[in-house]
């Protein structure tokens, strides 16, 4: 302890001792930065990048000042320290933003009011093995599909293991690497089952509720390998397929609306579709794994704008996967590779305009 003491001891006192002078000489750093914008100038932007989270620096939003990172530095912490190794799964409820994590096969809770931190699931009977898909209620209850042990995982908002499902009865079977999840207006949760390539119904207290989407093998609209899941506010929910490279549209009952995509490297093509969302207009949001982009479509599957490029600045992205908006239209993304949130907000204007859909292939 003594030897903590004088060590801060002589810091302050170097920083007390810093010349005033050289202070005033450094030039002053410029706050402003140029705005990120989907598309670029001059058309209208569409989408704008707002922030990445990343670290404790991040969700402060603010440099810490030097006596805060000496004080941090002594307790052990470090703002720099990265919160995700492999985010995948993220929803947003309330102040707190849920980010599965794959890596560090735990949940990751942001309190984005708070600038607080907890960590779901990391050990004992409660661990998580591989989580992919997170939900969560507005009293804190969170739902997490877990691939590991083909579970959904309900969690306390303390974070104590509710329950976990193994087989759902007679009827519903077991669930085979369970990967998106979404709430529905009725109450439930709309599942992702993987493996058995259909999508299940449950309460929230773990039951049975449905099958849906189980389809023919050699329907164009069969669910080769369904990954994530987006409920509408009417029920409809959209349904990526990374597989066949296509998206599905269904009704509340799983009657089809629309598909569209199939695999290619151009706008409007779908290399692996991973995350899925609605905006406010209804317009479906795809996250492109391969391609580092989220390609926005309308129902009718006609491609209106991208946005994100692939690398590791602002706006960009790399091996990206889940992705969630709010109600007022901010956009979440998952940014696996660079082991952070991206936040981008979707600007609304009276109408949307398709771009001009790719040509068919020869």
């Amino acid at each position: 302890m003594k030897t903590i003491a004088l060590c801060l001891g002589l810091i302050l006192a170097a920083a007390a001792a810093r010349p005033a002078a050289a202070a005033a000489a450094a030039p002053a750093l410029s706050t402003t930065t140029v705005q990120l914008v989907f598309p670029n100038p001059p058309d209208k932007a569409r989408v704008k990048w707002v922030r990445s989270i990343k670290n404790m620096r991040d969700l402060k939003g603010r440099k810490e000042s030097f006596f805060e990172k000496i004080f941090s530095f002594l307790a052990g912490g470090d703002v720099n320290q990265n919160f995700f190794v492999g985010a995948y799964g993220v929803y947003k409820q309330g102040s707190k933003l849920y980010v599965s994590d794959t890596g560090a096969q735990r949940l990751t809770v942001l309190d984005l009011d708070k600038a607080k931190i907890d960590f779901i699931g990391e050990t004992g009977d409660d661990m998580l093995k591989s989580p992919v898909g997170v939900v969560a209620d507005s009293d804190g209850t969170m739902f997490v599909t877990d691939t590991g042990d083909h579970s959904v995982k309900a969690y306390t908002a303390a974070g104590k293991l509710l329950w976990k499902t193994d087989a759902l009865g007679t009827v519903g079977g077991k669930l085979n690497r369970p990967s998106g999840i979404s709430p529905t207006p009725d109450g439930n949760l709309l599942v992702a089952d993987n493996g058995n390539r259909r999508l299940v119904v449950l309460t929230k207290e773990g039951k049975f509720v449905k099958e849906l989407c189980s389809h023919a093998k050699k329907d164009v609209f069969a669910l080769a390998n369904p990954n994530n899941v987006w409920v509408d506010k009417d029920g409809s929910f959209a349904v990526s397929d990374p597989l066949a490279g296509r998206i599905h549209v269904f009704t509340s009952t799983g009657g089809v609306i629309a598909g569209f995509g199939e695999p290619g490297d151009s706008p409007g093509y779908l290399a692996r579709p991973r995350g899925v969302a609605m905006d406010s207009d209804g317009n479906i949001h795809v996250v492109d794994a391969v391609f580092s982009r989220v390609q926005i479509f309308n129902k009718q599957g006609q491609l209106l704008l991208w946005y994100a490029t692939p690398g590791g600045g602002r706006g960009q992205l790399a091996l990206p996967a889940g992705i969630f908006i709010d109600k007022d239209d901010m956009i979440y993304v998952a940014d696996a590779k660079n082991q952070r949130i991206q936040v981008f907000q979707y600007i609304k204007y009276a109408e949307d305009k398709a771009v001009e859909a790719p040509a068919e292939k020869k």
